[in-house]
């Protein structure tokens, strides 16, 4: 059970779809009145931190790779390698990592145009930070940016519009 600062318990809470057209409960926002829409709060699963024990940006020592290819693997798990994460070998953009495959692999989206090197330190980041942008009962657009893990956001929420920098595992709480 998932309680917020007040310790007051939750009845119940959905994974709310991101969309710029639909609240939260599944209903059009253009064809619902204001005074029906029904409110959430909203609970943050997962943030990416990458201030971590792996530096201001997470690192793997890769295997070689050959070019022309989508699979690379890395010598040490990490998990902080997420989907999503731009992918740099010695400074030099290769990718944006598109599916974790094990502890140790990743495919890209796109194939790599040069090779790595064994024992090349690829680091890995967002493009953006971490944010997640609502609409409120007010009707008011918000975005939170680096929201903390594991804690439920200040605003009453009827809207999940977008999500940004690896931030996931939202579950609307009513």
């Amino acid at each position: 059970m998932i309680r917020n600062y007040y310790t007051e318990a939750f009845k119940g809470g959905v994974v709310p779809t991101i969309s710029a057209t639909q609240l939260i409960d599944g209903r059009l926002k253009s064809t619902t009145p204001q005074s029906s829409w029904k409110q959430y709060s909203l609970y943050v699963g997962k943030s990416p931190v990458q201030s971590n024990n792996f530096g201001s940006v997470t690192s793997a020592t890769a295997n070689a790779a050959a070019a022309a290819q989508k699979v690379v693997t890395y010598k040490v798990a990490n998990p902080y390698v997420q989907a999503g994460m731009n992918v740099y070998d010695d400074g030099v953009l290769i990718g944006i990592v598109d599916t974790i495959t094990t502890a140790n692999q990743f495919n890209l989206i796109d194939n790599l145009a040069a090779l790595i090197a064994n024992d090349s330190v690829l680091t890995f980041s967002f493009s953006v930070l971490p944010s997640v942008s609502v609409l409120t009962i007010d009707n008011k657009a918000v975005t939170f940016t680096q929201p903390a893990e594991g804690f439920v956001l200040p605003v009453s929420v009827v809207q999940v519009t977008a999500v940004a920098g690896g931030l996931g595992t939202l579950i609307a709480l009513d």
